[in-house]
Protein backbone atom coordinates (compact mmCIF):
# COMPACT_ATOMS: atom_id res chain seq x y z
CA UNK A 1 0.00 0.00 0.00
CA UNK A 2 1.00 3.59 -0.49
CA UNK A 3 2.19 5.43 2.31
CA UNK A 4 1.25 8.81 0.45
CA UNK A 5 -0.94 9.31 -2.05
CA UNK A 6 -2.44 12.64 -3.81
CA UNK A 7 -5.65 12.48 -5.72
CA UNK A 8 -6.25 15.36 -7.78
CA UNK A 9 -4.95 17.19 -5.85
CA UNK A 10 -5.99 21.58 -6.56
CA UNK A 11 -4.55 24.31 -5.03
CA UNK A 12 -6.27 27.72 -5.72
CA UNK A 13 -5.08 31.09 -4.12
CA UNK A 14 -8.30 33.20 -5.47
CA UNK A 15 -7.90 33.44 -8.94
CA UNK A 16 -3.99 32.04 -9.17
CA UNK A 17 -4.41 28.17 -9.64
CA UNK A 18 -0.66 26.82 -7.87
CA UNK A 19 -1.22 23.54 -8.34
CA UNK A 20 -3.68 21.80 -10.75
CA UNK A 21 -5.08 18.37 -10.93
CA UNK A 22 -1.85 16.64 -9.12
CA UNK A 23 -1.94 12.88 -8.70
CA UNK A 24 0.88 10.75 -7.51
CA UNK A 25 1.84 8.03 -4.84
CA UNK A 26 4.91 6.78 -2.75
CA UNK A 27 5.64 3.31 -1.22
CA UNK A 28 7.36 2.82 2.05
CA UNK A 29 10.88 3.66 2.33
CA UNK A 30 10.99 4.89 -1.46
CA UNK A 31 12.10 8.42 -2.30
CA UNK A 32 10.37 11.11 -4.17
CA UNK A 33 11.75 13.96 -6.03
CA UNK A 34 9.89 16.95 -6.60
CA UNK A 35 11.23 19.10 -9.42
CA UNK A 36 10.45 22.45 -11.03
CA UNK A 37 11.29 25.81 -11.58
CA UNK A 38 10.65 28.56 -8.82
CA UNK A 39 6.84 29.24 -8.95
CA UNK A 40 6.00 25.77 -10.45
CA UNK A 41 3.76 24.61 -7.45
CA UNK A 42 6.20 22.25 -5.94
CA UNK A 43 6.62 23.58 -2.76
CA UNK A 44 2.92 24.32 -2.67
CA UNK A 45 2.38 20.70 -2.81
CA UNK A 46 4.98 19.64 -0.19
CA UNK A 47 3.03 22.61 2.19
CA UNK A 48 -0.72 20.84 1.63
CA UNK A 49 1.06 17.22 2.65
CA UNK A 50 2.46 18.91 5.61
CA UNK A 51 -1.05 20.13 6.52
CA UNK A 52 0.07 24.17 6.45
CA UNK A 53 -2.25 24.59 3.32
CA UNK A 54 -5.54 22.84 2.49
CA UNK A 55 -6.38 21.60 -0.96
CA UNK A 56 -9.17 23.29 -2.83
CA UNK A 57 -9.84 20.10 -4.54
CA UNK A 58 -8.93 16.40 -4.64
CA UNK A 59 -6.84 14.86 -1.67
CA UNK A 60 -4.30 13.92 -0.07
CA UNK A 61 -3.94 10.11 2.10
CA UNK A 62 -1.13 9.38 4.48
CA UNK A 63 -1.13 5.25 5.31
CA UNK A 64 -4.38 5.28 3.87
CA UNK A 65 -6.13 7.80 6.09
CA UNK A 66 -7.33 10.91 4.36
CA UNK A 67 -5.68 14.37 5.50
CA UNK A 68 -8.19 16.59 4.90
CA UNK A 69 -9.05 18.79 7.95
CA UNK A 70 -6.03 17.32 9.66
CA UNK A 71 -3.69 20.01 10.63
CA UNK A 72 0.14 19.57 10.63
CA UNK A 73 0.85 17.96 14.51
CA UNK A 74 -2.22 15.55 13.48
CA UNK A 75 -0.20 14.09 10.26
CA UNK A 76 2.73 11.94 11.18
CA UNK A 77 4.69 14.01 9.24
CA UNK A 78 8.47 14.98 9.72
CA UNK A 79 9.63 18.20 8.12
CA UNK A 80 12.68 19.31 6.95
CA UNK A 81 12.92 23.34 6.35
CA UNK A 82 15.10 25.42 3.99
CA UNK A 83 16.56 27.11 6.71
CA UNK A 84 16.95 24.28 8.97
CA UNK A 85 15.29 26.05 11.60
CA UNK A 86 16.56 25.20 14.62
CA UNK A 87 15.86 26.91 17.96
CA UNK A 88 19.06 29.00 18.57
CA UNK A 89 18.57 28.51 22.49
CA UNK A 90 18.18 25.06 22.38
CA UNK A 91 21.68 22.76 22.21
CA UNK A 92 21.73 20.05 19.69
CA UNK A 93 20.16 17.59 22.07
CA UNK A 94 17.53 19.72 22.88
CA UNK A 95 16.62 20.50 19.25
CA UNK A 96 16.22 16.51 18.78
CA UNK A 97 14.25 16.34 21.26
CA UNK A 98 11.78 18.85 21.06
CA UNK A 99 9.39 16.55 18.95
CA UNK A 100 9.63 13.48 21.12
CA UNK A 101 8.54 15.98 24.58
CA UNK A 102 5.84 17.70 22.41
CA UNK A 103 4.40 14.13 21.99
CA UNK A 104 4.78 13.20 25.40
CA UNK A 105 7.55 10.24 24.97
CA UNK A 106 8.88 8.66 28.21
CA UNK A 107 11.77 10.40 29.53
CA UNK A 108 14.10 7.76 28.80
CA UNK A 109 12.76 6.99 25.99
CA UNK A 110 13.88 10.25 24.56
CA UNK A 111 17.32 9.94 25.47
CA UNK A 112 17.74 6.42 23.90
CA UNK A 113 16.20 8.35 20.80
CA UNK A 114 17.97 10.80 20.52
CA UNK A 115 20.99 9.12 21.00
CA UNK A 116 20.35 6.72 18.42
CA UNK A 117 19.64 9.95 16.14
CA UNK A 118 23.50 11.11 16.67
CA UNK A 119 24.51 8.05 15.85
CA UNK A 120 22.47 7.95 12.80
CA UNK A 121 24.04 11.46 12.10
CA UNK A 122 27.52 10.96 13.13
CA UNK A 123 27.36 13.76 15.89
CA UNK A 124 27.94 11.82 18.50
CA UNK A 125 30.21 13.99 21.16
CA UNK A 126 27.86 17.20 20.07
CA UNK A 127 25.27 16.94 22.30
CA UNK A 128 26.46 20.26 24.44
CA UNK A 129 26.58 22.55 21.05
CA UNK A 130 24.29 25.46 19.65
CA UNK A 131 23.24 26.14 16.63
CA UNK A 132 25.83 28.63 15.86
CA UNK A 133 28.65 26.61 17.24
CA UNK A 134 28.02 23.80 13.92
CA UNK A 135 28.40 24.38 10.31
CA UNK A 136 26.18 24.59 8.21
CA UNK A 137 26.40 20.37 7.05
CA UNK A 138 26.58 19.48 10.92
CA UNK A 139 23.39 22.17 10.99
CA UNK A 140 21.70 20.10 8.17
CA UNK A 141 22.05 16.54 9.97
CA UNK A 142 20.62 18.56 13.44
CA UNK A 143 17.48 18.99 11.40
CA UNK A 144 17.34 16.10 9.33
CA UNK A 145 17.84 14.02 12.98
CA UNK A 146 15.00 15.96 14.55
CA UNK A 147 12.99 15.18 11.68
CA UNK A 148 13.42 11.26 11.74
CA UNK A 149 13.51 11.36 15.77
CA UNK A 150 9.46 10.81 16.25
CA UNK A 151 9.50 7.48 13.00
CA UNK A 152 7.27 9.97 11.21
CA UNK A 153 5.10 8.43 8.10
CA UNK A 154 6.40 10.54 5.74
CA UNK A 155 9.71 12.71 5.56
CA UNK A 156 9.18 15.62 3.84
CA UNK A 157 12.52 17.84 2.73
CA UNK A 158 12.13 21.36 1.19
CA UNK A 159 15.42 22.27 -0.41
CA UNK A 160 17.50 20.74 2.11
CA UNK A 161 20.95 21.30 0.99
CA UNK A 162 20.49 24.67 -0.65
CA UNK A 163 21.95 26.61 1.89
CA UNK A 164 25.32 24.86 1.37
CA UNK A 165 28.04 25.23 -1.10
CA UNK A 166 28.85 23.00 -4.33
CA UNK A 167 31.51 20.84 -2.67
CA UNK A 168 29.60 20.29 0.63
CA UNK A 169 25.93 19.81 -1.65
CA UNK A 170 27.64 16.95 -3.68
CA UNK A 171 29.06 15.12 -0.60
CA UNK A 172 25.77 15.42 1.48
CA UNK A 173 24.01 13.94 -0.86
CA UNK A 174 25.37 10.35 -0.91
CA UNK A 175 25.24 10.69 3.12
CA UNK A 176 21.32 11.74 3.46
CA UNK A 177 20.44 9.44 1.06
CA UNK A 178 22.31 6.51 2.88
CA UNK A 179 21.09 8.05 6.13
CA UNK A 180 17.29 8.00 4.58
CA UNK A 181 18.10 4.30 3.48
CA UNK A 182 19.25 3.14 7.14
CA UNK A 183 15.97 4.29 8.56
CA UNK A 184 14.01 3.04 5.93
CA UNK A 185 11.94 6.41 5.40
CA UNK A 186 9.47 7.29 2.84
CA UNK A 187 10.43 10.42 2.00
CA UNK A 188 9.82 13.76 -0.57
CA UNK A 189 11.88 16.39 -1.83
CA UNK A 190 11.27 19.15 -3.20
CA UNK A 191 14.13 20.78 -5.17
CA UNK A 192 14.90 22.60 -8.20
CA UNK A 193 18.18 21.00 -8.88
CA UNK A 194 18.18 18.61 -11.24
CA UNK A 195 21.37 16.53 -9.98
CA UNK A 196 20.42 16.82 -6.65
CA UNK A 197 16.66 15.01 -7.71
CA UNK A 198 17.84 12.41 -9.77
CA UNK A 199 21.07 11.04 -7.46
CA UNK A 200 18.34 11.26 -4.26
CA UNK A 201 14.88 10.06 -5.82
CA UNK A 202 13.61 6.51 -6.60
CA UNK A 203 10.63 8.51 -8.66
CA UNK A 204 10.88 11.54 -10.28
CA UNK A 205 7.88 14.21 -10.08
CA UNK A 206 8.79 17.10 -12.62
CA UNK A 207 6.35 20.25 -12.31
CA UNK A 208 5.87 22.95 -14.76
CA UNK A 209 2.79 26.16 -13.85
CA UNK A 210 1.15 23.74 -11.61
CA UNK A 211 0.95 20.80 -13.47
CA UNK A 212 2.97 17.38 -13.32
CA UNK A 213 4.77 17.12 -17.07
CA UNK A 214 5.87 13.89 -16.48
CA UNK A 215 6.29 11.04 -13.56
CA UNK A 216 9.27 8.35 -13.41
CA UNK A 217 12.54 7.23 -12.65
CA UNK A 218 14.92 9.47 -13.01
CA UNK A 219 17.21 7.78 -15.87
CA UNK A 220 13.68 7.12 -17.87
CA UNK A 221 12.61 9.96 -16.98
CA UNK A 222 16.31 11.86 -18.84
CA UNK A 223 16.01 9.34 -21.75
CA UNK A 224 12.62 10.12 -22.60
CA UNK A 225 11.15 13.25 -22.08
CA UNK A 226 7.60 13.65 -23.21
CA UNK A 227 7.69 17.25 -23.83
CA UNK A 228 10.53 20.29 -24.68
CA UNK A 229 10.11 21.31 -20.96
CA UNK A 230 11.46 18.49 -19.33
CA UNK A 231 14.03 17.40 -22.41
CA UNK A 232 15.87 21.02 -21.63
CA UNK A 233 14.76 20.94 -17.18
CA UNK A 234 16.57 17.41 -16.81
CA UNK A 235 20.07 17.88 -18.69
CA UNK A 236 21.57 19.77 -21.23
CA UNK A 237 20.22 19.66 -25.00
CA UNK A 238 21.19 20.59 -28.39
CA UNK A 239 17.59 21.05 -30.28
CA UNK A 240 17.63 20.75 -33.97
CA UNK A 241 14.44 21.86 -35.78
CA UNK A 242 13.47 20.30 -39.53
CA UNK A 243 10.78 18.06 -41.05
CA UNK A 244 9.94 14.69 -40.18
CA UNK A 245 9.13 12.12 -43.02
CA UNK A 246 7.36 9.33 -42.96
CA UNK A 247 7.95 5.63 -41.08
CA UNK A 248 9.94 3.43 -43.49
CA UNK A 249 8.98 0.47 -41.74
CA UNK A 250 12.10 -0.06 -39.47
CA UNK A 251 10.63 2.04 -36.99
CA UNK A 252 12.60 4.89 -38.13
CA UNK A 253 11.84 8.51 -39.80
CA UNK A 254 13.92 10.50 -42.35
CA UNK A 255 14.48 13.99 -40.49
CA UNK A 256 15.01 16.77 -42.97
CA UNK A 257 16.98 19.39 -41.52
CA UNK A 258 18.00 23.22 -42.88
CA UNK A 259 20.67 23.15 -45.64
CA UNK A 260 19.25 19.69 -47.06
CA UNK A 261 20.96 17.45 -44.27
CA UNK A 262 19.11 14.72 -43.23
CA UNK A 263 18.91 11.99 -40.23
CA UNK A 264 17.05 9.01 -38.81
CA UNK A 265 15.13 9.18 -35.75
CA UNK A 266 12.72 7.04 -34.07
CA UNK A 267 9.20 6.97 -35.33
CA UNK A 268 7.42 9.33 -32.44
CA UNK A 269 4.64 8.22 -30.81
CA UNK A 270 3.25 11.38 -30.40
CA UNK A 271 1.54 13.03 -33.37
CA UNK A 272 1.80 17.03 -33.55
CA UNK A 273 1.78 19.50 -36.61
CA UNK A 274 5.98 19.89 -36.02
CA UNK A 275 8.60 18.46 -34.24
CA UNK A 276 12.20 18.62 -32.61
CA UNK A 277 15.13 16.36 -32.58
CA UNK A 278 16.69 16.40 -28.74
CA UNK A 279 20.06 14.82 -28.79
CA UNK A 280 22.23 15.18 -25.39
CA UNK A 281 25.96 16.13 -25.76
CA UNK A 282 27.20 13.24 -24.45
CA UNK A 283 25.29 10.76 -27.09
CA UNK A 284 27.57 12.62 -29.79
CA UNK A 285 30.92 10.98 -30.86
CA UNK A 286 33.35 12.86 -32.52
CA UNK A 287 35.55 11.70 -35.65
CA UNK A 288 37.75 13.53 -37.50
CA UNK A 289 38.00 11.47 -40.70
CA UNK A 290 34.45 10.78 -41.41
CA UNK A 291 35.21 7.29 -40.50
CA UNK A 292 31.74 5.12 -39.43
CA UNK A 293 31.09 4.10 -35.80
CA UNK A 294 29.63 0.98 -34.80
CA UNK A 295 25.49 1.84 -34.98
CA UNK A 296 26.01 5.50 -35.45
CA UNK A 297 24.25 5.87 -38.82
CA UNK A 298 23.51 9.90 -38.62
CA UNK A 299 26.57 11.95 -39.33
CA UNK A 300 27.12 15.61 -39.86
CA UNK A 301 29.95 17.59 -40.43
CA UNK A 302 31.00 20.30 -38.99
CA UNK A 303 33.68 23.66 -37.70
CA UNK A 304 34.55 23.51 -34.25
CA UNK A 305 34.10 26.76 -32.34
CA UNK A 306 35.29 26.54 -28.52
CA UNK A 307 36.93 23.76 -27.27
CA UNK A 308 36.55 23.14 -23.08
CA UNK A 309 38.85 21.08 -21.46
CA UNK A 310 37.08 20.13 -18.23
CA UNK A 311 39.44 17.82 -16.50
CA UNK A 312 37.81 14.67 -16.71
CA UNK A 313 35.47 15.81 -19.66
CA UNK A 314 35.62 18.06 -23.08
CA UNK A 315 33.04 20.17 -23.92
CA UNK A 316 32.86 21.20 -28.02
CA UNK A 317 31.16 23.12 -29.67
CA UNK A 318 30.42 23.07 -33.08
CA UNK A 319 28.86 24.84 -36.41
CA UNK A 320 26.81 22.19 -38.64
CA UNK A 321 26.91 22.73 -42.49
CA UNK A 322 23.79 24.68 -42.29
CA UNK A 323 24.95 26.82 -39.55
CA UNK A 324 23.15 25.20 -36.10
CA UNK A 325 25.22 25.23 -33.21
CA UNK A 326 26.04 21.46 -31.39
CA UNK A 327 27.64 21.17 -28.42
CA UNK A 328 29.01 17.56 -27.64
CA UNK A 329 30.58 16.44 -24.24
CA UNK A 330 32.97 13.64 -24.42
CA UNK A 331 35.38 11.98 -21.82
CA UNK A 332 39.30 13.06 -22.20
CA UNK A 333 41.20 10.09 -23.04
CA UNK A 334 44.60 12.20 -23.05
CA UNK A 335 44.52 12.21 -27.00
CA UNK A 336 44.93 16.35 -28.75
CA UNK A 337 42.11 18.53 -28.62
CA UNK A 338 40.59 19.58 -31.65
CA UNK A 339 41.45 22.94 -32.35
CA UNK A 340 38.69 25.90 -32.91
CA UNK A 341 38.27 25.94 -37.01
CA UNK A 342 39.07 22.03 -37.59
CA UNK A 343 36.39 20.24 -39.48
CA UNK A 344 34.90 17.22 -37.72
CA UNK A 345 31.91 14.98 -37.92
CA UNK A 346 29.69 14.32 -34.92
CA UNK A 347 28.38 10.50 -35.22
CA UNK A 348 24.92 9.45 -33.09
CA UNK A 349 22.62 6.52 -33.24
CA UNK A 350 19.14 7.03 -34.05
CA UNK A 351 18.05 5.72 -30.45
CA UNK A 352 20.24 8.90 -29.49
CA UNK A 353 17.47 11.56 -30.81
CA UNK A 354 14.66 11.92 -28.62
CA UNK A 355 11.79 13.33 -30.82
CA UNK A 356 9.25 15.70 -29.27
CA UNK A 357 6.56 18.16 -30.10
CA UNK A 358 8.20 21.49 -31.40
CA UNK A 359 7.02 24.44 -28.78
CA UNK A 360 4.08 26.51 -29.74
Amino acid sequence: MSVVELKNVTKRFGSLTAVQQASFSLEKGKILSLLGPSGCGKTTTLRMIAGFEEPTEGDILIAGQSMLGKRPYERNVGLLFQDYALFPHLNVEQNIAYGLKRRRYARSEIGNRVSEMLNLVQLSGFENRRPLQLSGGQQQRVALARALATSPEVVLLDEPLSALDAKLRQELRIELKQILSTVDATTIIVTHDQEEAMSLGDTLVVMSEGRIAQIGAPTEVYRNPRTKFVAEFIGRSNWLSGKLGQPNGEGLCEFTLAGNLSISVPDPEIHAESYEVCIRPERIRTNSNFGHQAGCINQLRGAVRNVAHLGADIHLVAELDNGCMVTVSEQFTGQALDHCGNTISLAFRPSDCIVVAASS
